[in-house]
């Protein structure tokens, strides 16, 4: 993955945060929205931007046809389970990983 796109994927990450981050402290809602309605509008555009955001990483770890089913079983249910942590950690550092494992199970075969 090239450096923009990882900083666009991080986005959704960023953004799921703030918003997490609003459940714990209620008080800090005001910054995002004085109105509970659009505040619940807000909620199902950053759920959209998480999820397509999640559907891609996922299409982009199956994609690898020599990672062991374990390794990808075990990411995939890191992403879904811990999405707002984990996808970052996935976009800048595991994808690399994969994707240099990949290439040398090639060049062994």
């Amino acid at each position: 993955m090239k450096n923009p796109l990882k900083i666009l994927l991080s986005i959704p990450s960023i953004i799921g945060l703030a918003y997490m981050w609003t459940f714990i402290e209620p008080k800090s809602i005001v910054w995002i929205s004085n109105n509970i309605v659009s505040y619940e509008y807000q909620g199902a555009i950053v759920n959209v931007l998480v999820i397509s955001q999640l559907a891609y990483l996922i299409y982009r770890l199956w994609r690898y046809k020599n990672i062991k089913m374990g390794q990808k079983s075990e990411w995939t249910f890191l992403l879904i389970t811990f999405n707002v942590i984990t996808c970052p950690i996935y976009i800048w550092k595991m994808d690399e990983q994969f994707k240099l494992m990949n290439q040398e199970m090639i060049n062994q075969q």
